[in-house]
């Protein structure tokens, strides 16, 4: 199969801050905001794996990190838009992850398979922290359910992981895919509908049918 070179991935983007790339504004922040900022979402994550969605008010993160409610504001509009940048910080980790430990195997489909398992594995292993997520991106705020951001900064970089030079065609379309059929299986994994291996079988499944047409 034919070589490509590998394009960019995103962790450079998406490192510190992970929405800079979707707020042009937020790349004014200077270093004592960004870690104020970062503060905030530090909060909000645990709150988060400890109570789920419900548990991050803008109230609750305010009193967690010790600052005024006024200052949680100053940052995010709202929760679903704090709750979607500890999503994205999560998404982060993960990927240097990968990047750091690629995944194995001789083929594209086992590369992939990988990378899916071990995304639907932390899923599981953070399930609190995972059901927020899936709430803050179908709430409906636009600064939390971005699909540029989604597809572009998200799947697309996982993508990369597992594909590295192979020429697969468009990755943005794979990734787009992929990305639908990935978060699917979050909500049904966090609404405990589906178990984790059933949520296995059913991503290499969608993984061969797209990689086949």
């Amino acid at each position: 199969m034919k070589k490509k070179p590998s394009s960019p991935t995103a962790p450079a983007q998406l490192a510190g801050s992970p929405l800079l790339a979707k707020n042009p504004d937020q790349r004014r922040f200077t270093p004592a905001q960004l870690d104020r900022r970062q503060r905030l979402c530090r909060a909000a994550r645990e709150l988060a794996e400890t109570g789920g969605y419900t548990a991050v008010t803008m109230r609750a993160v305010a009193l967690q990190a010790n600052v005024g409610l006024a200052t949680v504001y100053r940052y995010f509009s709202s929760k679903d838009h704090l709750i979607a940048d500890i999503h994205a910080m999560k998404s982060v980790e993960i990927l240097q992850q990968l990047q750091n430990k690629p995944p194995s195997g001789e083929t594209v489909y086992q590369r992939l398979a990988a990378v899916f398992d071990r995304l639907l594995e932390v899923t599981v292993e953070q399930t609190k922290l995972s059901a927020a997520g899936v709430a803050a991106i179908c709430s409906g705020d636009p600064n939390a359910n971005s699909p540029l951001y989604w597809q572009h900064l998200v799947m697309v970089p996982y993508i990369e992981v597992a594909l590295g030079e192979e020429d697969m065609g468009d990755r943005r379309e794979l990734g787009e895919l992929l990305g639908h059929l990935f978060f699917s299986l979050m909500v049904n994994l966090t609404t405990g509908r589906l178990d984790l291996e059933s949520a296995k079988g059913i991503m290499r499944r969608g993984i061969k049918r797209m990689l086949a047409a």
